[in-house]
C-alpha cells in the first residue's frame, strides 16, 4: 500500500520493501518527497510502527492523506484501520472483489478490466504492453 499525503505531494512507502516503488511514483510528480514508515512483524496480520522515515502525516502537517494498493487483502483489522478517518480516501483495485460486509465510506475500488484488455489485446498483436506504463 502507497500513502499519499497531501502536504504537497508526498509519496510514502508503508515499508522499506516498497520504497523503489514509491519513489518511482514521487519521480513522475516532479522528485515529490519520500516518506518511509518503519514497521516491524511480531506476528501474522501484526505489525508495530517503530519510525516513521519523513514526515508524510497528518501530524506533521499533511492536510490530505490517501491509501493506495493493488489489491484489497483486508486482514483483520485492517478495515477497522482504514476506515477510522486518518484517510480522506482508501483507493483499491477490483483484482480481489472487496465484499460489500468490507465497504466503508471513503473506500474507492478501480476496475482493472480496461488494461487488462488492452494488455490481452497488445500480446495477442505482437504490440508492446510496456508502453502501457509509460
Amino acid at each position: 500500500m502507497l500513502v499519499i499525503a497531501w502536504e504537497k505531494r508526498k509519496w510514502s512507502s508503508p515499508d522499506v520493501s516498497g520504497v523503489s516503488r514509491a519513489r518511482g511514483f514521487a519521480k513522475k510528480l516532479n522528485d515529490a518527497p519520500l516518506a518511509i514508515i518503519d514497521k516491524r512483524r511480531s506476528a501474522h496480520n501484526e505489525s508495530e510502527v517503530m519510525n516513521i522515515i519523513g514526515d508524510a502525516l497528518r501530524q506533521q502537517g499533511a492536510r490530505e492523506v490517501y491509501a493506495c494498493a493493488s489489491h484489497a487483502v483486508f486482514s483483520p483489522p485492517a478495515i477497522e484501520r482504514l476506515s477510522s478517518g486518518v484517510f480522506n480516501e482508501v483507493i483499491v483495485t477490483n483484482t480481489i472483489p472487496v465484499r460489500a460486509e468490507d465497504m466503508f465510506p471513503g473506500l474507492t475500488v478501480l476496475s482493472v478490466a480496461n488494461v487488462l484488455g488492452e494488455s490481452i489485446w497488445r500480446v495477442y498483436n505482437s504490440a508492446s504492453v510496456q508502453a502501457l506504463r509509460d
